[in-house]
């Protein structure tokens, strides 16, 4: 059959995998027959899944040119590539350290200043990173301090962290304002910020590995961006193979500008089967660096003992105070020192300030006391 003169080639249809089937695993599988003359394998390092794939491109969607992933069939991957400046984390631009705000166990998140009659502060609190800009211009959504703190229900001069973690849309949006990006970083110590987490740029496992290299490489810029910004910035170190994080590992070891990791145990590594491989290597990286850090995490309370016996400081960014207020919840301490949720309706229309005090004092004792349970890391 004739092909049109400059069409791109034909791409297969995705294969339809179970998601379990596609996860990394060296010491259970063997590298793809495929991954052997790849270009990009120094990089990668190869995947090593169950299921039968010659390599990563048969996890192309199939359909190239109306995908905004940078995958090798995409027509712009050569534009993609050269806009992060290749994979190679060695060439992200060195930062000066910069001394952190020392932070308590636990930091709420909080979303918005709605439904609260109080101001909460003066104690550090989260707000989500894509909150500073608008979403259509990227213009500031504050100009000063107070603006901010009136627009969340703080008390002015409480310390702000910034986090990265959310969904793809607004991390797209984040990278998409290029040059503006680092005028919004300038601003920010200004405006109360005194730390905040990386975009956690999304790795699938259902993917190119091109789509993963390009989103670690990114992690690596916007830290290096921050830090350059003036805002002391704590890593994502998002991994999908053992190569990825031996990589983050390497870098962090010789990067002393590095003095914090974030990590999230909330969406796809919080599942039972998959959490303690991203539980081990995370704690890989921090004992190849060689040095003490510290921990921002979202999420895995379950796993704090472990976490806490591996980096220096260790703070929660902890979303249930928030969510669970604003669902009408409140909290139970169980003598196994979990906790559980009831059910705590309000009148229609009042404040939940007293219902949030005491979730928040919950959730601060809870994540207390599983920090306590396990030995610093000084002491391990």
């Amino acid at each position: 059959m004739l092909k049109a003169r400059g069409a791109p080639p034909a791409v297969a249809p995705p294969i339809e995998i179970a998601e379990r089937r596609l996860w990394h695993d060296e010491r259970r599988n063997t590298p793809s027959l495929g991954c052997c003359g790849c270009p990009e394998r120094a990089a990668c390092g190869t995947l090593a899944v169950e299921a039968g794939i010659m390599n990563c491109l048969d996890l192309c969607c199939g359909d190239p040119p109306s995908c905004d992933k940078p995958c090798r069939n995409h027509p712009d991957y050569a534009l993609r590539v050269r806009e992060i400046g290749g994979f190679d984390l060695a060439t992200v631009r060195r930062a000066t350290v910069l001394d952190a705000l020392g932070l308590p166990a636990s930091v709420p998140v909080i979303f918005h200043g709605d439904s609260r009659a109080e101001l909460i502060g003066p104690a550090p609190v989260a707000l989500p990173l894509y909150r500073m800009f608008r979403r259509r211009t990227g213009e500031m959504r504050f100009r000063t301090h107070e603006e901010w703190c009136d627009a969340f229900g703080l008390v002015p001069g409480t310390p702000i962290v910034l986090t990265g973690t959310d969904q793809d849309p607004p991390l797209e949006r984040w990278w998409g304002l290029e040059a503006r990006r680092r005028e919004i970083i300038r601003a920010l110590p200004a405006l109360g910020v005194v730390m905040s987490t990386t975009p956690n740029f999304s790795l699938f496992g259902d993917v190119p590995r091109q789509v993963d290299l390009h989103a670690i490489k990114r992690i690596g810029l916007v830290h290096s961006e921050f830090l350059e910004g003036g805002v002391p910035c704590a890593l994502h170190v998002n991994g999908r193979t053992d190569t990825d994080f031996r990589h983050w590992g390497a870098y962090v070891r010789a990067r002393s500008e590095v003095t914090h990791l974030a990590y999230e145990f909330t969406t796809g590594t919080a599942r039972a089967a998959r959490r303690d491989y991203h539980l081990e290597n995370l704690i890989g990286v921090a004992a190849a660096a060689g040095r003490p850090l510290g921990l921002l995490v979202r999420g895995g309370i379950e796993i704090l003992p472990r976490l806490r016996a591996a980096f220096q400081t260790v703070t929660v960014l902890e979303t249930l105070t928030f969510m669970k207020t604003m669902m009408r919840q409140r909290i139970e301490l169980r003598e196994d020192g979990r906790a559980r949720w009831r059910s705590a309706p309000t009148p229609r229309g009042a404040p939940v300030d007293e219902l949030f005090t005491l979730n928040r004092a919950g959730v601060q004792s809870w994540i207390e006391g599983a920090l306590s349970s396990a030995p610093s890391l000084a002491e391990a």
